[in-house]
């Protein structure tokens, strides 16, 4: 089976591997990275983020698909993790994102989700629209949201105790 990648101008998105695990046990020991990525919004254990790897990676031999890895064509670095999600119980096809706090300011984050999102409207023809979590204190994701065309909707989706609002964007 081929690998699925997808290249911006500035960065690669491709499956996650094993030896990504380190990048983002890193991320998510950073406590601005995992202020809204984690149910307590704080960072993660070693032990909780190498779980949370693993779910990631599992979810791409159960569905197929799943979060890229984010490297950055220039330094080869990996720099976050942005894509497709949708475990059981999820409201829809999500698009979420995740990035290193080094290479905030960048762009990374709508670059990276603009080409997950085409991908997957592409990929899964019967979603008239793809969705993303988000909290409503997450002024920087609804940024990034809006980029991407995403707008803001009345639903709420209740997930590990927090209410996250729902944004959307329709099938072009």
């Amino acid at each position: 089976m081929n690998e699925i990648r997808l290249e911006t101008d500035r960065l690669i998105l491709r499956e996650m591997r094993p030896e990504d695990a380190e990048g983002f046990i890193a991320m998510m020991a950073d406590p601005d990275v995992a202020r809204y990525l984690t149910p307590d919004h704080s960072p993660m254990a070693r032990m909780d983020a190498w779980r949370s790897f693993a779910t990631m990676l599992g979810h791409w031999t159960i569905r197929g698909f799943g979060m890229f890895s984010v490297i950055e064509k220039s330094s080869g670095d990996w720099v976050g993790r942005v894509g497709p999600w949708m475990p059981e119980g999820w409201p829809s096809l999500e698009i979420g994102w995740g990035i290193v706090r080094e290479a905030w300011g960048k762009g990374y984050a709508p670059e990276a989700a603009a080409a997950s999102r085409d991908w997957a409207f592409d990929r899964f023809p019967e979603y008239p629209r793809l969705i993303s979590l988000i909290d409503p204190g997450n002024a920087n994701s609804q940024r990034v949201a809006e980029k991407i065309g995403e707008r803001k909707t009345d639903e709420q989706f209740t997930l590990w105790g927090l209410t996250l609002d729902i944004w959307e964007v329709d099938r072009p």
